[in-house]
């Protein structure tokens, strides 16, 4: 009996050992990004995009008037897609710079 009880607590460090690996932060959830504000420069326009929560996201553009629009993101890996009223953008997070394929390279601020 001491035999099968030795086992199965080794077979139990074991799993929890296994799931703190599994449940490792590897920078790359969405809390990573909470509360970080990014910049860039497209097309003359300076823009402002932060990361208000690990759902929302607000973007600014400064081009004489200030905009601001809202939206959503998610994030896989290191592929970040922002969705807002005018469609959505995917970008490859890389450090401190977040390109966008169709758009900017934001930079952290």
């Amino acid at each position: 009996m001491k035999k099968i009880s030795k086992e199965i607590g080794i077979i139990a460090i074991a799993v929890i050992i296994g799931i703190s690996f599994a449940a490792c932060d590897n920078g790359t959830k969405k809390d990573a990004l909470d509360g970080t504000t990014w910049e860039a420069t497209y097309e003359g326009v300076n823009i402002v995009l932060t990361f208000n929560s690990p759902a929302y996201i607000t973007i600014q553009t400064y081009q004489g008037v200030t905009n601001s629009v809202s939206g959503t993101y998610t994030i896989l890996e290191n592929t970040v897609v922002f969705t807002t009223g005018y469609g959505s953008e995917t970008g490859v997070l890389s450090g401190n710079t977040l390109p966008f394929v169709d758009g900017p390279t934001f930079t952290k601020k």
